[in-house]
């Protein structure tokens, strides 16, 4: 079940400032923001693999390349994952140089694999597999299918506060707000949960969301934040 928390910070995040026209100017106008967060859980993950591999010959890095591709693959069914939860990316392949003397050092062979896991309950497994496959490195970020009808409820949940900010202030002035002359949204990042791993290394790029040592499982929520302006005529 989807679950939705709207954080009702548009009146306490907020910043804005009542523009006074001079005196004789046709239009007086108020300038304000509207910033709401909105968490929403995951319903499932996306691991983005990288397979590389290094040569002086080409085709040898490549062959040991397409054989990892393989046996990441090859976890399809061992998995359960779905038609289309499985994409292979486009293969790489780049000379490198030494960085001093700039002369030849190696082919180096790089392709992704991305994979959609639906259960969450089974991350251990699929972690367990896919490290245990072949060698990698792995990002795994918590997903929710809903992004686009959360981003899209979280951003009028933001110009609501940005013009109900507005009304306040012009009330304090001795004015009412009219018609909108400007509407401009900022949407942050989203603050998803996620990290890096490989074989030989751990990278944390986040603060955990998996005990490795335990087995707990703690996804947590994802942060949907949305900042409108908007500018009103005063009346």
């Amino acid at each position: 079940m989807k679950s939705i928390i709207y954080t009702a910070v548009g009146l306490i995040l907020l910043s804005g400032t009542v523009v006074l026209a001079a005196e004789g100017s046709p239009v007086r106008s108020i300038s304000v923001t509207g910033t709401i967060e909105t968490k929403t859980a995951p319903d499932h993950i996306l691991w983005q693999i990288t397979l590389t591999d290094t040569d002086v010959n080409m085709l040898e890095a490549k062959k040991r390349n397409d054989e990892k591709v393989k046996a990441v693959v090859a976890l399809q069914e061992k998995l359960g994952i779905a038609e289309g939860d499985l994409e292979t990316g486009q293969v790489s392949v780049n000379r490198e140089y030494e960085r001093n003397t700039r002369a030849f050092k190696h082919f180096l062979v790089r392709r992704g694999v991305t994979i959609r896991q639906r259960d969450l309950k089974r991350f251990d497994e699929f972690l367990d597999s896919l490290v245990s496959s072949t060698e990698m490195e792995v990002w795994f970020s918590f997903e929710s299918s809903s992004m686009y009808e959360v981003r899209a409820e979280t951003r009028l949940k933001a110009l609501k506060a940005a013009q109900e900010k507005a009304k306040a202030m012009a009330e304090v002035v001795g004015a009412r707000i009219g018609r909108v002359l400007t509407i401009n949204e900022h949407a942050q990042a989203d603050q998803r949960q996620g990290s890096m791993l490989s074989n030989t290394a751990w990278v944390q790029s986040t603060p955990p969301t998996v005990d490795l040592a335990s087995d707990k499982f703690v996804p947590g929520a994802i942060t949907v934040k949305v900042t409108v302006y908007a500018t009103f005529e005063l009346e």
